[in-house]
């Protein structure tokens, strides 16, 4: 058999939270200015105060570029590693999981998780309300019962298919079939 490698990058679409966290860390940055402005120069301390409006609009910057998300997820021969990629600067591993391990996967639906008890969620897609939204539950060694949500592709879902447990696959095939995502 053929090794399996499969990779896909996804963006995060900005929500209305992401964007008041935005607007909030460049007020704090304007009202940090003001206030350096008011205290600062009239003392003869404008060295300090320039210095401390560069530092806050910086900051500002740095952490409202880190709301922007990317999640890459991998599949190798039934592991899939899933990282998330913030301002195009740092990556962090959000998860790895064996396909063989999956206890439910299916097409996503926020209303049907809503109210289970998972020790981890993992909501590594664009938008969960996205086409092709897809999750699976593993029992993580160090996560416990984890949901993991990410967008699907036809490639991803026949990468699974190899290694997805028996029991689980006459309905990973009827779903796959009716989202569409089959490899042509």
């Amino acid at each position: 058999m053929a090794d399996i490698f499969v990779e896909y990058l996804v963006v995060k679409k900005n929500t209305g939270k992401d964007t008041l966290i935005k607007l909030g860390l460049f007020l704090a940055a304007i009202v940090i200015s003001m206030l350096s402005f008011l205290i600062l120069f009239p003392i003869g301390a404008g060295g300090i105060g320039m210095l401390l409006v560069a530092g806050a609009f910086y900051g500002a910057y740095y952490l409202a570029s880190a709301r922007n998300k990317e999640f890459e997820y991998i599949v190798t021969n039934g592991e899939m590693d899933v990282d998330c990629i913030m301002a195009r600067r740092k990556r962090k591993r959000l998860i790895t999981v064996k396909c063989k391990d999956f206890e439910a996967i299916g097409p996503y639906d926020p209303a049907k998780h809503q109210n289970k008890n998972y020790k981890t969620r993992i909501i590594a897609c664009d938008s969960e309300s996205s086409k092709h939204v897809w999750y699976c539950v593993v029992h993580h060694k160090t996560l416990g019962e984890t949901l993991v949500v990410f967008n699907a592709t036809a490639r991803i879902l026949e990468a699974f298919r190899v290694f997805i447990p028996r029991l689980l696959l006459n309905d990973f095939l009827k779903n796959r079939m009716e989202s569409g995502l089959v490899e042509k």
